[in-house]
C-alpha cells in the first residue's frame, strides 16, 4: 500500500480543515479526530487523487471499515465507525462545492458514507458505563491522606469532582476565583475555562456531600494563608519537578500554573479508588455517578432539569440518554417489583 503523501490530497485536507476550525468552529480534539479519519481512507485508497472521486470508494471504504481492527487487536467499535463515515460525509460535502471537484463530485455522493441502519442503531445504542455508587465514592475520598500539601490538592480535586461531576478539562484550568464556598458553587466562565462548546456553566455542590466540602476549604485556606495565591492563580496548580543527579526527576512543590494534561487527574482518581479496594473509575465516571442519583433520587421535573443543568446539559434529554442508564439489575427491580 502507498505511503508517499500526495501533495495535492495533503492540501485538500489541510483547506477542509481550516474550513472546519474557522467555519464550523471545531473543537481542536474533533479535529485531531477528523485529520486521523482522513488519513485513514487516504490510505486505504492508495492517495488516490480526491478529484477522481467515485461512489466505489465509498462502498468500498465502509466494507473495509467493516473488517478493520483497532490499535488493541479488536474490531472497530460500530460508534467508531460511524464517526469516521460522518467525517468522510462531511468532507465529501465540501468537497462538491469547490472549484475543481464539483464537476466530479456531487453533494449526493456524500450518502454513500453511511452504516446500515442495524449498524447506524448499533453505534447509537449507549454503552453501560462504570461509576462508582455515592457510598464508593465517598469511601475513597474518606481514605485520601491529607498530611501533605501535595495530598491535600489530590484530596480536593477528588472533591471537587464528587461535588459537581465537572469535566476534567475545566477542573483543570479553574483559577481560585471561580470557586466560592460559601455560595457553594463554581462559576465555569468560557472565557477562562476550557467548557464543553465553550458553554458557561454555572455548578452548585451537590446535596448531601458534606464531607466533601471540608477538603476544599482546608486546600483553599492553604493557598490562601500559606502559599499566598491571588484569586487569579490557578485552584489546581500542577505539580513542579526538579532533576536530581543520578535520580531523574522528582516532585517538589507547585509550579503557579495550570496543568498542560489531564493526565495527572486521571492518575490522582484511578489511585484514590484502588486504594479503596475499587476499580480504578476515570473523572468522567463522576458525571455518570451524579446523573444516575439525579435520575433515581429527584422528586421533581424541575429538581432533575436542575441537575442536568448542573452537568452543563441544556437538553436534561442528554442527561438521560448519555449518562442516566439503568443497570440491568435494577432495570430487572423496577419492571417486575421484585427486591434483590
Amino acid at each position: 500500500m502507498t505511503t508517499q503523501l500526495n501533495e495535492k490530497n495533503e492540501r485538500t485536507k489541510r483547506e477542509f480543515l481550516t474550513f472546519r476550525k474557522h467555519a464550523k468552529q471545531v473543537s481542536e480534539k474533533t479535529l485531531n479526530r477528523e485529520i486521523a479519519h482522513l488519513e485513514r481512507f487516504d490510505v486505504w485508497n492508495r492517495r488516490k487523487d480526491f478529484a477522481k472521486f467515485h461512489i466505489d470508494w465509498a462502498v468500498g471504504f465502509r466494507e473495509h471499515l467493516d473488517h478493520a481492527k483497532g490499535a488493541n487487536g479488536k474490531p472497530l467499535a460500530k460508534s467508531t465507525t460511524r464517526a469516521i463515515m460522518a467525517t468522510m460525509r462531511e468532507f465529501t460535502l465540501w468537497l462538491s462545492q469547490q472549484d475543481g471537484f464539483r464537476r466530479r463530485i456531487k453533494a449526493a455522493d456524500a450518502s454513500y458514507f453511511q452504516l446500515s441502519r442495524r449498524d447506524e442503531a448499533e453505534a447509537r445504542a449507549a454503552p453501560e458505563r462504570p461509576a462508582p455508587s455515592i457510598r464508593q465514592a465517598k469511601r475513597a475520598l474518606t481514605m485520601m491522606p491529607s498530611e501533605t500539601p501535595r495530598q491535600m490538592r489530590d484530596k480536593a480535586i477528588f472533591a471537587l469532582l464528587c461535588l459537581t461531576g465537572i469535566r476534567v478539562e475545566a477542573l483543570t484550568s479553574l483559577k481560585i476565583k471561580h470557586l466560592d464556598l460559601d455560595e457553594k458553587s463554581v462559576t465555569q466562565n468560557p472565557r477562562e475555562v476550557a467548557t464543553k462548546f465553550g458553554k458557561r456553566i454555572d455548578t452548585f455542590f451537590a446535596k448531601d456531600f458534606a464531607e466533601a466540602e471540608a477538603p476544599l476549604r482546608d486546600w483553599t485556606t492553604y493557598l490562601d494563608e500559606v502559599a499566598l495565591y491571588s484569586p487569579d492563580d490557578p485552584l489546581f496548580p500542577a505539580t513542579a519537578l526538579t532533576a536530581q543527579s543520578n535520580k531523574g526527576f522528582t516532585a517538589c512543590g507547585f509550579t503557579r500554573a495550570h496543568w498542560k494534561t489531564t493526565e495527572p487527574v486521571r492518575k490522582i482518581v484511578n489511585t484514590a479508588f484502588e486504594a479503596a479496594g475499587l476499580p480504578a473509575f476515570g473523572p468522567h465516571a463522576f458525571r455518570h455517578m451524579l446523573a444516575r442519583h439525579a435520575a433515581k433520587n429527584s422528586k421533581t421535573v424541575a429538581e432533575f432539569i436542575a441537575n442536568a443543568q448542573n452537568l452543563g446539559h441544556s437538553d436534561p434529554l442528554t442527561t438521560l440518554r448519555s449518562y442516566g442508564q439503568i443497570s440491568r439489575d435494577d432495570q430487572r427491580r423496577l419492571i417486575t417489583g421484585e427486591s434483590e
